[in-house]
């Protein structure tokens, strides 16, 4: 079946890709080069304040005051012809400039190439070649991947020989330093909305920061082109055989839709699934025993963000240590983690290990990267996924952490025309959400699980991803994730050791964005 499905989303895409490229042969007039049309209106300024956030995907107001946008910002995007120029960019027309955007490339595994261009004959590689020509017919423009082992260090080059080469780049890694460089734009004066969907606002109202003057800036963006920080989310993959003969009578898909997944659930279906084969009273995946929950080590992490708690936030611009204030809430979250990490009925594997795992039917649960799902495409296996689940039914939103092989984009200095590139991002930003984003979504769903269920799966996932700075900017989160490990709660006495230091390196941080970007 999963072959089946994956022949025929193929077929209808080249489908698509024939119609799309007949109609856009005559992408209508374009009279200017890289101008905003006067109809639009207005965007978030880098003296604005941007939404509050938790770091985890909480959000309340900010100020109402914006000016200097490139798009719409109250329109129905989602109804939009993504092979034809949205509402507010008619008049955008690039005059046959060129955009090189250099991404990763390397051993490890972990690379963005492939989202800026791949000439592979896979859905998502063909939907990133649609996206690509459909730009450059509607734009009058190039789009040119330079792939490179250090992206970043072609942008030094640059600037540092004065030269234009690079004009949007990813970093792996060091993320601070995208902000406290000096080598990038603040994203805010490029004119660029940065609340329209096809960025995602965590990342944005995290990663907003005020500086010592006070103004409100942003060095680095996450859109629905950068794929490869949709496959560095961690989520639970389950087999759906194994959840059958389980006798598990919940929907569990159902459960997730009305916040009824909680961890009290989990547990249930985890006790429910095992099976001891050799009848020693223990569960072991290399004694062809039958696990209810499989992971590797880092699920430590991805407990303790399912509760949604940050450990650094970013409030109104401000970066601060947030565990003091909410100890008590935390400790009632590591006490739950270390109970459902100590289950016998789990077992931590190496990363090699946890595919055929899943595929052979010895798990029902397994704790991995969206990306797992791709490894396990050729794989004779009916599976799906789930968010992690809430602590409680009171929870406001599922939460997920994104491994930091995330890899964010930023402008250098070096690129002559600002103002430009910020339009280039959000036409790139639409037609990758709308274009890129589904067809990945419909692969993962249809092709590697399928089942339509994991498609609403996805999406909840996706728009839950956290990128806390505790994790990302600094080394607090590994002392948290060891707590759970050992079955030692020492949470209480977290900030008494952190906070300070976490202040002193916020202060740093904030001191660099404003003398290095002055």
């Amino acid at each position: 079946m999963k072959r089946l499905l994956a022949i025929l989303l193929s077929l209808s895409l080249l489908c698509l890709v024939v119609l799309a490229a007949a109609c856009g042969n005559n992408p209508g007039d374009e009279t200017t080069s890289g101008t905003t049309p006067p109809e639009q209106t207005s965007g978030t300024t880098g003296s604005d304040s941007p939404d509050e956030t938790t770091g985890s995907g909480e959000e309340t107001s900010g100020t109402d005051e914006t000016t200097g946008s490139t798009g719409p910002t109250e329109l129905d995007w989602d109804t939009m012809d993504p092979y034809a120029k949205p509402a507010g960019f008619e008049d955008v027309d690039f005059g046959g400039r060129t955009f090189v955007i250099a991404a990763y490339i390397g051993a490890d595994g972990w690379e963005s190439n492939k989202e800026i261009y791949s000439d592979e004959t896979d859905s998502i590689s063909v939907a990133v070649r649609q996206r690509n020509q459909v730009m450059e017919e509607l734009y009058n423009c190039t789009i040119q991947l330079n792939e490179s082992e250090a992206p970043g260090a072609l942008v030094t080059a640059d600037i540092s020989s004065g030269a234009h080469t690079i004009d949007m780049y990813c970093q792996k890694y060091n993320l601070g330093s995208l902000a406290s460089s000096g080598s990038n734009y603040d994203l805010y004066t490029l004119g660029i909305d940065l609340t329209n969907p096809w960025y995602d606002q965590t990342y944005v109202n995290t990663y907003s920061l005020r500086d010592q003057t006070g103004n409100i800036e942003i060095y680095s963006v996450i859109g629905d082109w950068a794929i490869s920080c949709f496959e560095a989310v961690h989520c639970l993959v389950y087999n759906k055989t194994v959840y059958e003969n389980a006798g598990i009578t919940d929907n569990i898909y159902e459960l997730v839709r009305n916040k009824e997944w909680t961890m009290d659930k989990f547990m249930e279906m985890v006790k429910l699934a095992v099976y001891d084969a050799d009848g020693n009273s223990e569960y072991h995946y290399t004694e062809g025993d039958i696990l209810g929950w499989v992971r590797t080590a880092h699920a430590t992490h991805g407990l303790h963000v399912a509760s949604n708690l940050p450990i650094i936030q970013t409030v109104d611009g401000v970066m601060s240590f947030a565990i003091t204030d909410r100890v008590q809430e935390w400790n009632d979250v590591i006490d739950t983690a270390i109970t459902v990490w100590a289950m016998p009925e789990g077992e931590t594997l190496g990363y090699s290990s946890i595919p055929d795992c899943v595929a052979s039917g010895h798990t029902l649960f397994a704790s991995e990267v969206i990306a797992l799902l791709e490894q396990m495409r050729d794989m004779e296996v009916s599976v799906g996924l789930v968010p992690y689940p809430l602590y409680s039914e009171s929870q406001d939103n599922y939460a997920h952490y994104t491994d930091n092989h995330l890899m964010p984009y930023a402008v250098p200095i070096s690129v002559p025309d600002p103002l430009v590139m910020g339009e280039f991002i959000e036409v790139f930003g639409f037609h990758s959400r709308y274009i890129v984003r589904s067809a990945w979504v419909e692969a993962y769903a249809y092709e590697y699980c399928s089942d339509v269920d994991s498609a609403e799966m996805l999406e909840i996932i996706l728009d839950t991803r956290t990128y806390d700075p505790g994790y990302l900017l600094y080394t607090n989160e590994g002392d948290i994730s060891l707590m759970i490990d050992t079955a030692r709660n020492d949470i209480s006495r977290y900030p008494d050791r952190y906070a300070a230091r976490a202040a002193t390196s916020i202060a740093t941080f904030i001191e660099q964005i404003t003398n290095n970007n002055a």
